[in-house]
């Protein structure tokens, strides 16, 4: 029971952490940022065989313009497309996966920097959307590199690899789900029998930030 209160505490306050975030960033920040990464993450897995074609033949193009593919002569050019049958694939089943997950970094980092633009910090606002997006994008990010942070304590590197391929983000955020379920009732069991208690500071916290926010809210339109 220890260690799953242990697991609880810790990912509680990773989403504190990511809320944190969300409501320092805003609600349009966060928000954009949370909807360019789910939904390129789930356009990289659901059409990743497009993406790796147009790798593939990136690099063709490439070595058909070294070869000359790209002359006016005519010679040139069918010598030029005939070395392209001796060309390797760019991806191969092996590294395909590695290099959706790259590209996706790339489009986070991309959201991120695009986020900060002056067009989305107008009428920005710190509320509850922004906590909620936030912790939406804490889920999301804890699903897609968990995996792989596992991978790197796991001996073996065939081990390793088997664990980022066999693991989907709905897998590890199902996971994740009962995990915490199963922690939330043993600890529910622990505190049952100061359970008034508990209702009643938890009570008493929502009412106090209620009032900060209408506290704050006043001293804004004054």
């Amino acid at each position: 029971m220890n260690e799953q209160i242990e697991i609880l505490v810790t990912f509680i306050l990773y989403l504190a952490f990511f809320g944190w975030i969300g409501w320092m960033r805003g609600r349009k920040r966060e928000g954009f940022t949370l909807a360019v990464a789910l939904g390129s993450w789930i356009l990289l897995q659901r059409f990743s065989g497009i993406f790796i074609s147009l790798a593939n033949l990136g690099k063709k193009f490439f070595y058909l313009a070294k070869a000359g593919g790209l002359s006016s002569n005519s010679d040139t050019q069918t010598a030029a497309i005939g070395t392209l049958k001796s060309v390797p694939p760019l991806l191969t089943a092996e590294n395909a996966p590695g290099f959706l997950f790259v590209l996706w970094v790339i489009i986070l980092i991309l959201a991120y920097v695009l986020s900060s633009k002056a067009w989305l910090s107008k009428n920005n606002k710190a509320d509850g959307w922004a906590v909620l997006f936030g912790l939406g994008s804490g889920l999301l990010y804890v699903t897609v590199l968990l995996p792989r942070l596992i991978a790197l304590v796991v001996p073996g590197d065939a081990t390793s690899t088997e664990i980022i391929r066999t693991s989907s983000a709905l897998d590890v955020l199902g996971t994740t789900l009962t995990l915490l379920r199963t922690s939330l009732v043993n600890v529910w069991q622990l505190v049952r029998p100061q359970a008034s208690l508990i209702i009643l500071i938890t009570l008493t916290l929502l009412l106090v930030l209620a009032a900060s926010t209408l506290n704050r809210s006043n001293a804004r339109k004054t």
